[in-house]
């Protein structure tokens, strides 16, 4: 019987699919909000369930029992991976489970830029239907679009884009070798290329400290004029103050947003100050869909069970770990 801690408050999905182990959890506990009692379950855990709050290496310290962690999604920056391999805990996630989901919304983002959206909701509302000058909005038929990463929401992008919209599409992955791009997706060498000839960017690479502010004023500069940045990946990725200084002057024709650098988005950030014209904006939720959170929620349990069991889980973050047993 294992006791399981969540750091955050379980989605319904997660809460179902950990019903479905019930014979093997002697107690399921959720860190509360203020996080007092985080100390005390983390000396108790045996596995750990993790969504967003950071688990550091001092965490992993204060979990004498810890035999796994589990990230509830994709990305791993939330997770000291070093520090977890130290102690040799396996840490299992979640990919592809929010590829198509985190790609869609993308792609509503460019929409929403491009036919100024936000714009026209507004201008509704107010009674003034079609005012003069009404705001034109673009087409993706025909534009260019400039995918940063090349895994599996990147590659959903460039389908999406390609096939469906008739979109131009070029990638900046210097991971993945040349001969790896399908027909019909152009590999540029450098981020620089990609910015200059995009009349659209949009990010779907992992943050580290390679990737931190990749995207900065002097990439923005770069960028075409009237083109639009796109980001669903991590918030870190973009100096968002210098994108708010380019958004001003005109320069960009818009953005849209998922992530941010400091979550919630704070009460002062620049971006709140924008035109909405200028910005669309949602909460980080991408992959906040039924069936990719019933996916998440399914792949997380397995993963960590899995290893509660004595089995080699299918998605592990830590393989090197698994291979010292």
């Amino acid at each position: 019987m294992h006791n399981i801690v969540l750091t955050e408050k379980p989605t319904w999905q997660l809460s179902e699919q950990l019903d479905l182990y019930a014979e093997s959890i002697e107690n399921v506990y959720v860190v509360s909000p203020d996080r007092k009692d985080l100390e005390q379950l983390l000396e108790i855990a045996d596995a750990l369930v993790v969504r967003l709050f950071p688990i550091t290496e001092e965490v992993i310290s204060l979990a004498a029992q810890l035999r796994v962690i589990g990230r509830h999604g994709v990305g791993m920056d939330t997770v000291d991976l070093k520090a977890a391999t130290r102690r040799k805990i396996p840490v299992v996630f979640t990919p592809r489970a929010n590829s198509d989901s985190v790609a869609e919304h993308a792609i509503m983002l460019m929409l929403s830029v491009m036919r100024r959206l936000v714009e026209v909701d507004e201008t509704v509302r107010s009674g003034a239907w079609r005012e003069d000058p009404f705001p034109d909005g673009g087409e993706l038929l025909d534009k260019t679009v400039g995918i940063v990463g090349f895994g599996k929401i990147g590659q959903k992008v460039a389908r999406l884009c390609g096939h469906g919209f008739g979109m131009r599409v070029l990638v900046f992955d210097p991971f993945v070798p040349v001969a790896d791009f399908p027909e019909g997706i152009r590999s540029v060498e450098t981020l620089n290329d990609l910015l200059c000839e995009a009349d659209c960017v949009t990010l779907h690479t992992p943050l580290g400290p390679d990737t931190y502010h990749m995207i900065n004023g002097k990439g923005l500069s770069k960028m075409k004029p009237g083109s639009i940045l796109i980001n669903t990946a991590r918030g870190g990725l973009v100096d968002y103050k210098a994108l708010a200084q380019v958004l001003r002057s005109g320069h960009l024709a818009g953005a849209g947003l998922d992530v941010y650098e400091h979550e919630p988005l704070p009460e002062g950030s620049s971006l709140l100050s924008l035109d909405k014209r200028k910005i669309t904006l949602t909460p980080h939720s991408a992959a906040l869909t039924d069936t990719s959170m019933k996916r998440m929620a399914e792949m997380v349990c397995n993963g960590i069970f899995s290893v509660l069991d004595g089995e080699q889980p299918d998605n592990i973050a830590t393989p090197e770990v698994w291979e010292v047993r």
